[in-house]
């Protein structure tokens, strides 16, 4: 990708994700190659439909030339079908789950999509539902695999299985932190909104769902987004999804206490970089952020071009391809984290100076 490539793919993004008219005079004669690069950056970081419809709106002497209309086109339409199919499926689990007496709070996902302009052309991805009762997960896995599901095993917080064509992860918790001082205080919270039934509501296509309460929801999406950031690497679809839940929810989160929140887990400092990097790459006004904002500096310019290259989940970086055999894979995989580990300690050193510890003390307690 060249310079040029990255500046309109992000001016592009930038202006669907706010709902803004791209400048079509940065678009008027621009080369085929370049349209190609922006075509593949938007595949890459999973915002393909965003940018097709962004795209499509230029004026006819702006616009891409017409096998690449057509393409958008197509990347707008699948986009467009795989969310509605999503959100039948949540339907179907939703009466299915009440029916078989699991009460869920969704994670991210369609309740994130709903923010956005246009929320049928954000990516999709999967289904994630929080059993948040007691015992409610290991007997949802029973149950489906009675039902004759194929259950595998994701992280230590969630197992997956497909439906319908649709990949739904139970979670028996919300997320996970590297750190057990902020992973035992996080389930300390988990416990205390369960018992309290503090959960909110999101309303999707008619169909009313749990989802966390809103200040904790805009750690937990940013956690979630910046857990992946450090590990592997993370794309522009979860930035996007972080950024327009602030803005959306940003008259119902109040600066002090949540400032308190991101501080009590040492996320603030990462949190504020992301918007530094947000206003000064994405648009992104300063006044969506419920937290002080921190002056430009060379961590916002990390995050940013570490996105650029990784792509979504770090899939799309150059360079040895991860092996598909289970201990090299695993030996390829260490490697990156501890070279991650050393480049972005500085952004959260409470959190990335121990992570290659506790990623294997945690493998080993897994396989015990």
């Amino acid at each position: 990708m060249t310079s040029t490539s990255n500046t309109l793919f992000l001016h592009l993004l930038s202006t669907s994700i706010w709902n803004k008219p791209a400048d079509s005079k940065l678009f008027k004669g621009l080369a085929v190659e370049t349209w190609d690069e922006i075509v593949d950056m938007a595949r890459r970081q999973t915002v393909s439909a965003l940018i097709a419809d962004k795209a499509l709106s230029l004026p006819k002497e702006s616009l891409p030339p017409m096998k690449l209309r057509l393409q958008f086109m197509a990347m707008i339409q699948q986009t467009d079908a795989l969310n509605r199919k999503m959100i039948q499926v949540l339907k179907d689990l939703s009466q299915e789950y009440q029916e078989a007496s699991f009460p869920f709070c969704l994670l991210k996902g369609l309740g994130v999509g709903v923010n956005y302009p246009s929320p049928l052309l954000r990516n999709a991805g999967d289904i994630d539902l929080w059993l948040y009762r007691k015992g409610d997960f290991e007997r949802a896995t029973e149950y489906f695999k009675a039902k004759g599901f194929d259950i595998k095993y994701g992280s230590r917080t969630h197992n997956q299985f497909i439906k319908d064509g649709i990949c739904i992860e139970n979670h028996n918790s919300i997320i996970y932190f590297d750190n057990n001082k902020y992973d035992n205080l996080f389930k300390k919270w988990e416990q205390d909104l369960v018992e309290n039934n503090e959960f909110a509501t999101v309303k999707i296509d008619g169909l009313t769902v749990q989802q966390l309460p809103i200040e904790m929801n805009a750690l937990y999406i940013f956690h979630h987004m910046f857990l992946h950031f450090v590990h592997e690497g993370v794309g522009f679809r979860q930035f996007s999804d972080w950024l327009l839940f602030l803005s959306k929810y940003r008259d119902e989160i109040e600066t002090v206490s949540f400032t308190a929140l991101p501080n009590s887990y040492a996320r603030l400092y990462p949190m504020q970089v992301f918007a530094r990097a947000a206003v000064k790459n994405l648009g992104a006004s300063e006044s969506i952020f419920p937290f002080e904002m921190i002056p430009d500096n060379e961590h916002a310019d990390w995050v940013i071009t570490d996105i650029l290259q990784g792509g979504n989940f770090g899939f799309h970086r150059p360079g040895k391809q991860k092996p598909k055999e289970r201990l090299r894979w695993m030996w390829f995989y260490y490697k990156k984290l501890l070279k991650r580990s050393r480049k972005f300690r500085p952004i959260a050193p409470e959190h990335i100076k121990l992570l290659p510890i506790y990623v294997v003390v945690n493998y080993i307690k897994r396989q015990i």
